[in-house]
């Protein structure tokens, strides 16, 4: 049995997960856009996004559900929960990102659809 080979979306967000923001650069062409996210029009506008959670929230952790690659594209199914400091409260989203790959391999274009399990997240950042 051959062990499984990780896909780089999955890199992508463990090196972001762990403050590799190099290493994540380095899977991302420099005209990487999000069609969804109109502030992340750049990898640096997406470790910036990065940030602003890891700022806004405590005892983070994300668990990868699944990832899957067909031609261009790679998705991830993901979770991400901890605790907003300011009230103490918990707060969890659930994500489905999908990424194109430009001809050079790295990722170049983001899609995503959010969940949230309580509150909106996005409204405690600021990006």
């Amino acid at each position: 049995m051959r062990p499984e080979r990780k896909l780089a979306v999955e890199r992508l967000y463990e090196c972001l997960a762990d403050g590799r923001y190099d290493e994540a650069r380095s899977l991302l062409h420099p005209d990487y856009r999000s069609n969804t996210q109109p502030h992340e029009t750049s990898p640096d506008a997406l470790i910036e996004e990065i940030d602003a959670i890891k700022r806004a929230m405590t005892s983070l952790k994300r668990v990868t559900i699944l990832t899957m690659a067909e031609g261009d594209m790679e998705v991830i199914l993901h979770r991400t929960e901890g605790t907003d400091p300011s009230s103490g409260e918990p707060v969890a989203f659930r994500a489905a990102d999908f990424f194109r790959k430009a001809d050079d391999g790295r990722f170049i274009e983001h899609w995503d659809a959010v969940t949230f399990d309580g509150g909106d997240l996005f409204d405690t950042i600021e990006l």
